[in-house]
């Protein structure tokens, strides 16, 4: 028998045998089979802010910006063919706009990590994006401030460009965190998975909700808060307009914070 097998069984091993002691190999396959533990971390309390900023701007946006939805692109999809169906190409203008909007953030954001961020731990390079997302959505609060209302024509679109250029950059930003199945600007589609896995933990056993289905659950509440806080707040426009950016820098400090844990720093 190979004399190293001989010395990792016996929990030794000469120095450069390659031979991992046995002792050590028992801990890490243990250590390997313990599942992760189920906890939220601070990359979650910082995705779920992202979904409380997209969710407040789109009902500000709805309420005050001729019902468009910066962050929620099917959305702006169906109200687009619904205005073009009906000949409104005016009602048409919104949505396209958001539209295009979001995909120029998006490109931008996706660009800047292609050309820029690649190089950076993940946290890090999702700390500057949503600092460069809390930049657009800061000049929206302000100008929100400063135009005069009811609001139309080129300052219309103009917030509408900002807001949904914003959305589109917290889009790749929220990608770049790599939690599965976890969105913050769209939620068709985790509504789906959260249906399939609240089924199949009702019919087979142990009948129990995966820790990641309680984290969309949670994402989709908190998009759903957000939009209830600003659709009661309809009326204080001029306060309520800080709140995405207010969501969105606290969501990059607990993403700064992930990346220390980590060991990535700023």
């Amino acid at each position: 028998m190979d004399p190293a097998v001989i010395e990792c069984r016996r929990g030794f091993a000469r120095p450069g045998s390659g031979a991992e002691p046995f002792g050590h190999a028992v801990s890490r396959i243990w250590q390997m089979s313990i599942p992760p533990k189920e906890q939220v971390d601070s990359s979650d309390v910082g995705l779920a802010l992202l979904g409380f900023a997209s969710g407040s701007m789109d009902a500000l946006a709805f309420f005050n910006l001729g019902e468009v939805f910066p962050s929620a692109m099917t959305g702006n999809t169906a109200l687009l063919g619904l205005a073009l169906g009906q000949g409104h190409v005016i009602a048409a203008s919104r949505p396209f706009i958001a539209f295009v909007g979001f995909l120029t953030g998006a490109t931008a954001a996706a660009a800047s990590v292609d050309l820029w961020l690649d190089k950076l731990p993940a946290p890090r390079a999702v700390y500057w994006l949503l600092a460069l997302e809390a930049c657009f959505l800061a000049a929206f609060a302000l100008a929100w401030q400063l135009l005069d209302w009811p609001i139309a024509g080129a300052g219309l679109y103009g917030l509408i460009v900002v807001a949904s250029s914003g959305m589109g950059i917290q889009s790749v930003a929220a990608r770049l965190v790599g939690r599965s199945g976890i969105t913050t600007v769209v939620f068709t589609s985790t509504l789906t998975s959260i249906v399939t896995s609240a089924t199949e933990a009702i019919l087979r056993p142990p009948h129990r909700l995966p820790f990641a289905t309680k984290r969309q659950i949670g994402m989709f509440l908190i998009y759903g808060v957000g939009a209830g806080i600003c659709g009661l707040l309809a009326s204080h426009g001029a306060s309520v307009a800080f709140l995405p950016f207010v969501a969105v820098v606290g969501a990059a400090g607990f993403h700064r914070r992930a990346g220390q844990q980590n060991g990535s720093g700023t």
